[in-house]
């Protein structure tokens, strides 16, 4: 296996730059995504993982973020189905029609036209509370994406300090 973490100064064993990787991949996403440090005083890589470490959480205690937790999604819109609203106008619909129908004389015909009437306003009217329901649903999903981003950016920040006051530059 070759050691592809080599240095002028001195050589990291490959058990240490492996188990460095093990540890990079298995890491949260937060933490993959998050700043690149520097050791600016020759910390040794045991005690790196002791500074980031201690500092992972004191960061969490100052931003009161936890960025290892991923907020779980708001639930999905409500889909209402097909019998609610169409139904229900169709019945509206065939009542009032019959009414009308018998005062025009065909009852039959009148409440079968009002059924058709009030069928598709029930359709309308399904469609447009299923559209409302997506929406509502888009504006808490993108307000918790945005308490989500508040939160990783005053960690980092948090964590910045942290490190950048044990000697490591971090950007």
């Amino acid at each position: 296996m070759v050691n592809m973490f080599r240095s002028t100064k001195k050589r990291l064993p490959v058990t240490v730059a492996a188990a460095g990787l093990v540890a990079h991949v298995a890491a949260p996403a937060a933490w993959a995504q998050g700043p690149y440090i520097y050791p600016q005083r020759g910390q040794s890589p045991q005690q790196q993982q002791r500074d980031r470490g201690d500092c992972h959480v004191w960061a969490m205690q100052q931003s009161g973020f936890d960025p290892t937790r991923q907020a779980a999604a708001p639930p999905p819109p409500p889909q209402t189905g097909p019998q609610g609203q169409v139904l229900r106008g169709a019945g509206r619909g065939a009542a009032v029609g019959a009414i009308g129908g018998a005062i025009g004389g065909d009852a039959g015909k009148g409440a079968a036209i009002g059924a058709a009437t009030g069928s598709l306003f029930g359709a309308m009217r399904r469609h447009d509370d299923n559209a409302r329901a997506q929406a509502q649903y888009d504006a808490a999903a993108g307000q918790q994406q945005a308490v989500q981003a508040e939160g990783m950016s005053a960690y980092n920040r948090a964590l910045a300090a942290c490190l950048e006051g044990r000697g490591y530059t971090v950007r």
